[in-house]
C-alpha cells in the first residue's frame, strides 16, 4: 500500500531458520517510509468471485520507519543488483510463524538453465486473477541488454496473466508443496512470446542476499520503485557467474593467510581452560591409539560400481594441510563395564565463515548412538619432523562448543540409509589453549560450495582424508568426479579406507585450501571400497544447516517417527517376530509383537519394507493392544519367543515366567486378548513346563526350523551355566526330545542376546536350515548356520564393535521383500530403534532406522554432560534377560 494506491506482485515463501522468510522481485519492494508490505499466502477466489485469504495476512516487519527487505541496493538508493528480494514478515494474528501456515521452499541457486516440470503459481496482473499454475520446463533465453542468460517458461495463455514476483519451483512435490526455488518471475516485455515469463538466473549473490537475511544483518535502504501495472523499466544485468562459484559470502582468499590484528576475536578465560583440557586429553599418544570411526561398508566379493573407472593414484603429504585435519571422538559413557577403548577419529576440514570457528565433516561418523564426548578437531594433522612415527597437530586442538554440533534432524530420525543424501555435520569449535581461533590459526577455511543435481560431474577435485592410523592426510589430486543415482558425487582415488569418512572433496585446491563440494559419506557412508568414495550432493540442505552454525541457532533435534520416540522405547523389554496379523499370514511375512516394562503387549504389524505399521490408518492393518498394562505380564513374564508349534500357518507365542513356568498361546493375532491375571486362561493355551521346573535356569530362547521339518517348532535354549539345548518338534504336547549343542560352559555364559532365522539363503520347503544368531558381552556378533545339522559349529562374524555392547533386544524376521527371515531387530539402550535388512552370514545388512535415540541422550551431549544411567542395562542386564537362581 502506497501513497498512489494499492498494488501488488506475486512471492513465495522461502526455507529459512526463523521460518518467516518471503522472497519475490527486488522491484516489488520498496523502502519509502510510508508504504505498507504485507503477504497473503493461499490467495483464493470465492464463490461470489470476491478474493480471500484463508491463511491469514503477514504484515512485513520494521525497523524504525522502513520495511525490513533485503533487496542487493547500496546505500546511496541505485537501482537493485539482484533480481529477487526478500522480506520478513511478522507473526500471524494466532502467534504462528509464516512456516507453521505454509511450507517454505528451498533456495537452490546456479542450477543451470534447463529444468522439467517447473511450476509457477501467480497471481495475474488483470482481473483474471488468481490464475491456474504453470507447469512447463525452462529454458535459457538471451535478454537484450543483459549480458547473463535468463530463464524462460512458456506458459501459454496463462503467462500473459502471471504477475512480477511469483516463483518459479522445481522438483515441486504436491504432498508436501514444497520444491527447490530457482527463480523469481520478472516483468519483462517479450513482444515475440507474450506468453512466456521470465526470471533473471539465481546465481551466487542471490544465495549471499539469502544469507544476509537470515543472518538478520541491517537491511540497506531500499529506493521508491515504479508500481506494478505501470511500465517497469528493465532490470539491471547480474555478473556472470563463473564455474560454480560459492554460495555463502566469503572473503577473498589472502595473499598471507595469517588473520588480521584487531578482528574483534578475543578467547574467554573458560575457553582457553576447555581447550588446555580438550590437549591434556588429546595427546598425540592417545590420538595415535584411536580408531577410525565410520569404516566403509566392505562386504566379500565386493566389485567396484564400475569397473571401467579409473582410479587416481594418492600420496601422502607429511606436511599436512592446514584446512584438513582428525576430528576426534570420545563415547565412553555407557554404565556397563567398558569392553574396550572407544576414542575414535574420523576426517574433517574447516569451512570459512564469519565466526572463523566451522568443522566440516560427515554425519555418520556422530549418528549411531548418543554418547558424545570430547569433540574436538586437530587441524593439519601430520607427522613430527623430529619423530616421524609421532603425530603433531601444529595448530594445537580446538575443542567444540557445549551443543554446537549440527546435523540435518531429518538424518538424525531416519538414520544413514534412508537420509544418505543429508551425510554432512558442521561443528562449532572453541580456540585453541593459545586462545587463537581456528581461522586466525589455520588461515581462511575452505569455501562452501553447493552444486545442482546437473553439476555433479566436476573436475580438479581433489580429495582428502586420513585412512587407518595415517599421521598424514592422503591426497587424490586433481581428478574428477561423477554423479550417482542423480543426488551423490562418485570419486574413484586409490586407497581410501577406514578413518576418511568427512574427508573433504576440494575443487580447485590450491595447496591450502579450495571450494569444498562434498565429505567423504553419502551412499553406503561413503562406499564398499577403499578405491571409491561418495558423497552427498551439496545443496540448499547443507546452507541452511551453515547458516544454523554462523547464526548461533538452535540445531536440530531428532524426531519421533510413527512408531514413537526413544524414550518410549526404552521402556520394550522383549520383542519377536512371527506372521501373527491375518494379513501376514497370507504370505508368511513376519510382524512384531513387544512386551514394555508395565506389562502391556503389543502387536505391530510388519509392512514388507522393512518396518512396521504403528497406530491405525485407514487401509492399513492396525497397531493392537494384546494385553494392556498389568502386574502378570509386568512382573513375572521373563522371556519370550514365538513359532508355529501347532502347526496350523498362525505363529504361537511362548512365554517362559520368572517361576520356570513355560506356556503357549497358540495361533495369536490382532484378535488376541491375552490373560492378564493369574487366574485367567485361554481356552487353548498349552503349559509345556510347570512351574519350579529347569526352566527357572533358562537366560534365552531361539526359535527356528532346526528340526528337519518345515516348521519353525524348533527350541534352542542358552542356560544359566552355559549349557545349549536344542527342543524339536515343539507341539500341542508339549516339549520332546532334548539335544546338548554345548557342555556347560563359561563363553555361553556371556551370550547376551541370541535369535533365529535364515542368514545364508539355504533354507527351503525341502530342506529348512535355519540360523542362530548371538551378540556377545563383548560386542562381538557371531552367526552359527545350519543349527539343525548338529553342534554350533562354522562361527561366522558379522560385527564386532563396543557399538554392539548397547544391543537390548533382537529379533530376526522376514520384515523386507524377499522370503527369508533375514532381517535383524534391534533395541539399543538409549531407544533407538533399527532394523538391518538382509542380513547375511558374513556381514551386518543395510540399516534402518525406525526410532530415534532419546532426546534426552542429544540434551546430555549438548551440554557436555554424561548420559544419565540406563537403569535397564545396569539393573537387569541385556535383554532382561540375565536372572540370577
Amino acid at each position: 500500500m502506497t501513497k498512489k494506491g494499492m498494488y501488488f506482485c506475486g512471492a513465495g515463501v522461502t526455507s529459512s531458520p526463523h521460518r518467516n522468510l518471503l522472497a519475490t522481485a527486488a522491484d516489488c519492494l520498496t523502502g519509502d517510509p510510508a508504504d505498507k508490505l504485507a503477504f497473503a499466502p493461499q490467495v483464493l477466489k470465492s464463490a461470489s468471485g470476491a478474493l480471500e485469504a484463508p491463511k491469514g495476512v503477514y504484515t512485513v516487519k520494521r525497523q524504525g520507519n522502513r520495511s525490513v527487505v533485503w533487496t542487493g541496493s547500496d546505500s546511496g538508493g541505485a537501482a537493485p543488483s539482484v533480481a529477487v528480494g526478500f522480506a520478513m514478515v511478522d507473526k500471524g494474528i494466532k502467534g504462528d510463524q509464516l512456516e507453521d501456515t505454509v511450507p517454505g521452499h528451498r533456495l537452490l541457486t546456479d542450477a543451470g538453465h534447463t529444468h522439467r516440470g517447473v511450476r509457477v503459481a501467480g497471481h495475474g496482473a488483470s482481473e483474471t486473477r488468481p490464475t491456474e499454475a504453470c507447469t512447463g520446463d525452462t529454458s535459457e533465453a538471451n535478454m537484450t541488454g543483459a549480458p547473463n542468460p535468463y530463464l524462460r517458461l512458456d506458459c501459454g495463455p496463462a503467462g500473459a496473466g502471471i504477475a512480477g514476483g511469483s516463483v518459479f519451483i522445481a522438483d515441486y512435490d504436491p504432498k508436501t508443496r514444497v520444491g527447490n526455488l530457482i527463480g523469481i518471475s520478472q516483468r519483462i516485455a517479450a513482444p515475440e512470446n507474450p506468453s512466456a515469463i521470465h526470471s533473471a538466473y539465481f546465481d551466487n549473490t542471490v544465495q549471499a542476499l539469502y544469507d544476509e537475511a537470515v543472518s538478520g544483518s541491517k537491511p540497506t535502504v531500499t529506493p521508491p520503485i515504479t508500481p506494478p501495472g505501470a511500465s517497469p523499466s528493465q532490470p539491471a544485468p547480474r555478473p556472470k557467474p563463473s564455474g560454480t562459484p560459492s554460495p555463502s559470502p566469503s572473503p577473498p582468499k589472502p595473499s598471507d593467510p595469517a588473520a588480521p590484528e584487531g578482528d574483534g576475536f578475543k578467547a574467554t578465560p573458560a575457553q582457553i581452560a576447555a581447550a588446555k583440557e580438550a590437549e591434556a586429553y588429546w595427546t598425540p599418544e592417545r590420538i595415535a591409539k584411536a580408531t577410525p570411526k565410520g569404516a566403509k561398508q566392505s562386504a566379500p566379493g565386493v566389485m567396484r560400481e564400475n569397473a571401467l573407472t579409473a582410479v587416481a593414484p594418492s600420496h601422502f603429504d607429511n606436511n599436512g594441510i592446514a584446512t584438513v585435519g582428525v576430528f576426534l571422538i570420545n563415547e565412553d559413557d555407557d554404565p556397563q563395564s567398558d569392553p574396550g577403548g572407544r576414542d575414535q577419529f574420523c576426517s574433517a576440514s574447516s569451512v570459512s565463515s564469519p565466526t572463523k570457528s566451522l568443522v566440516l565433516t560427515a554425519a555418520h561418523c556422530l549418528n549411531d548412538n548418543d554418547r558424545w564426548k570430547r569433540l574436538a578437531f586437530a587441524p593439519g594433522w601430520k607427522p613430527d619432523p623430529a619423530d616421524p612415527n609421532r603425530g603433531v597437530a601444529p595448530y594445537g586442538i580446538f575443542p567444540m562448543v557445549a551443543g554446537k554440533l549440527y546435523i540435518d534432524g531429518r538424518y538424525l530420525t531416519q538414520g544413514p540409509s534412508k537420509a544418505d543424501d543429508l551425510d554432512f555435520a558442521f561443528m562449532r569449535v572453541g580456540p585453541n589453549s593459545k586462545g587463537q581461533f581456528l581461522e586466525n590459526a589455520t588461515g581462511m577455511g575452505n569455501s562452501l560450495t553447493t552444486l545442482s543435481s546437473q553439476q555433479l560431474s566436476q573436475k580438479n577435485v581433489s580429495l582428502f582424508g586420513f585412512p587407518g592410523g595415517s599421521k598424514a592426510p592422503l591426497v587424490c589430486p586433481s581428478t574428477n568426479t561423477t554423479g550417482f543415482s542423480g543426488r551423490f558425487l562418485k570419486i574413484a582415488c586409490k586407497g581410501y579406507a577406514g578413518g576418511v569418512s568427512g574427508g573433504p572433496f576440494l575443487r580447485n585446491f590450491d595447496g591450502k585450501r579450495g571450494d569444498v563440494i562434498g565429505v567423504i559419506g553419502g551412499w553406503k557412508t561413503g562406499g564398499t571400497i577403499d578405491d571409491e568414495s561418495y558423497s552427498s550432493q551439496f545443496d540448499a540442505d547443507i546452507i541452511r544447516l551453515y547458516n544454523q552454525a554462523v547464526n548461533d541457532y538452535e540445531p536440530d533435534k531428532p524426531t519421533g517417527g510413527t512408531m514413537g520416540s526413544g524414550d518410549l522405547w526404552k521402556h520394550a523389554t522383549g520383542a519377536v517376530s512371527g506372521s501373527f496379523h491375518t494379513s501376514s499370514q497370507e504370505f508368511g511375512d513376519s510382524d512384531l509383537i513387544v512386551k514394555w516394562d508395565d506389562g502391556e503387549v503389543t502387536l505391530y504389524p510388519g509392512d514388507q519394507n522393512f518396518g512396521f505399521y504403528a497406530g491405525c490408518k485407514p487401509n492399513e492393518p492396525c497397531e493392537t493392544q494384546l494385553a494392556g498394562p498389568n502386574d502378570m505380564w509386568k512382573n513375572y513374564a521373563d522371556v519370550i519367543t514365538a513359532g508355529d508349534y501347532a502347526g496350523t500357518n498362525a505363529y504361537d507365542l511362548m512365554v517362559k515366567w520368572v517361576d520356570g513356568e513355560v506356556t503357549i498361546y497358540p495361533d495369536v493375532s490382532q484378535s488376541t486378548k491375552l490373560p492378564t491375571a493369574l487366574d485367567q486362561h485361554l481356552p487353548n493355551e498349552v503349559n509345556v513346563a510347570a512351574a519350579d521346573s529347569v526352566f527357572k535356569y533358562a537366560r534365552g530362547f531361539a526359535t527356528g526350523k532346526y528340526g528337519g521339518n518345515q516348521w519353525p517348532d524348533d527350541l534352542i535354549v542358552r542356560w544359566s551355566d552355559g549349557e545349549v539345548t536344542k527342543y524339536t518338534d515343539i507341539d500341542g504336547a508339549g516339549l520332546h526330545a532334548e539335544e546338548q549343542l554345548a557342555a556347560p560352559n563359561d563363553l555361553w555364559k556371556t551370550a547376551n542376546l541370541m535369535t533365529g532365522g535364515d542368514l545364508d539363503g539355504d533354507s527351503n520347503g525341502a530342506t529348512p536350515n535355519h540360523d542362530l544368531l548371538v551378540v556377545w558381552a563383548s560386542g562381538k556378533v557371531s552367526v552359527f548356520p545350519d543349527v539343525n545339522t548338529g553342534r554350533l559349529q562354522n562361527e561366522s562374524v558379522v560385527a564386532s564393535s563396543s557399538t554392539w555392547t548397547y544391543a537390548r533386544i533382537i529379533a530376526l524376521g522376514e520384515y523386507g521383500m524377499n522370503d527369508w527371515e533375514d532381517d535383524l531387530f534391534v533395541r539399543w539402550s538409549d531407544g533407538e530403534v533399527t532394523v538391518y535388512g538382509n542380513t547375511q552370514a558374513d556381514a551386518v545388512g543395510r540399516e534402518y532406522q525406525l526410532v530415534p535415540p532419546a532426546a534426552a541422550g542429544f540434551a546430555a551431549a549438548a551440554n557436555g554432560a554424561v548420559r544419565p544411567d540406563d537403569l535397564c542395562a545396569k539393573v537387569c542386564g541385556p535383554e532382561l534377560y540375565r536372572r540370577s537362581h
